[in-house]
């Protein structure tokens, strides 16, 4: 079995750590290997591999994750060339959006009385805007305790706040992955709502699933293995951790089988 950690976020995004503070946690909890995911960007990453460059391990890639505009489907990417002007382009049009929705979401806070400012939400970023930095200025103000409070009372679905995604369809977001020369992963699939699904993104391209994530139960595991092995696709595990403060600060690393690593490296080397 090797320690692996193929989804994590930064402060780039909504996490709360810097990427070299996750290379440093990484190697502390003895990983093989780990890939920085931030949300819809990519702009961690030169930092996260200056800090495991002349270092013994682990070896850090670049990854994505993109919101998609189905509920929580969320594809994260591999492998990918973001120097592409085209990819560069795209994630730049997924910032707008999700600016455009945060300001839409502050406008219905405003509605609501409550003292909270665009600049406000932005000073709580670190790049790429998301519900988690509304709360976050809703905790400087004293008007939420943590960020579990603001989602469960005002940014969550159903909750008076709150604006669907306005990201891309998850074929579109698979299909830029595959157009900067990467290759498109499920991630905690739990959240697909009708599993028949996957069977099209396939064919749009998809090539992996997250089946190893910290809160899956073996037989869990096991039937998501079962519907990755049943289309083809490789297997990929990760905690999904946003660091301290956050609703998902789980412990860096899962474990999974040496020949999932192998798969995974294997199709890396393959990219550009």
């Amino acid at each position: 079995m090797k320690r692996v950690d193929l989804h994590l976020h930064s402060r780039f995004s909504d996490g709360t750590l810097a990427p070299a503070e996750l290379v440093a946690r990484g190697r502390e909890a003895g990983l093989d290997l780990m890939a920085l995911t931030d949300h819809d960007g990519v702009a961690g990453f030169p930092e996260a591999r200056r800090a495991a460059e002349g270092a013994a391990g682990p070896r850090v890639l670049c990854g994505i994750e993109i919101s998609s505009s189905v509920g929580e489907v969320h594809i994260l990417g591999y492998g990918l060339d973001h120097a592409r002007p085209a990819f560069a382009e795209r994630v730049s049009e997924l910032h707008s959006r999700r600016r455009e929705r945060v300001r839409r979401m502050v406008e219905k806070l405003q509605g609501l009385k409550f003292p909270i400012t665009m600049e406000e939400v932005v000073a709580c970023s670190g790049g790429v805007l998301g519900r988690p930095h509304i709360a976050d200025a809703l905790c400087r103000k004293g008007i939420a305790s943590n960020r579990g409070e603001a989602f469960g009372r005002w940014l969550a679905e159903g909750r008076p706040a709150f604006v669907p995604s306005m990201g891309p369809a998850p074929e579109e977001a698979i299909a830029m992955i595959r157009d900067a020369g990467g290759f498109a992963v499920l991630a905690h699939p739990d959240t697909v709502e009708d599993l028949g699904v996957v069977g099209g993104w396939v064919k749009g391209g998809l090539e992996g699933l997250e089946a190893h994530y910290p809160t899956y139960a073996p037989a869990v595991v096991k039937r998501f293995a079962e519907l990755a092995a049943g289309h083809g696709l490789l297997l990929t595990g990760g905690s999904d951790c946003h660091g301290p403060g956050t609703l998902r600060n789980a412990p860096l690393g899962v474990s999974v089988p040496d020949a999932v690593v192998e798969r995974f490296l294997e199709r890396v080397s393959r990219c550009g």
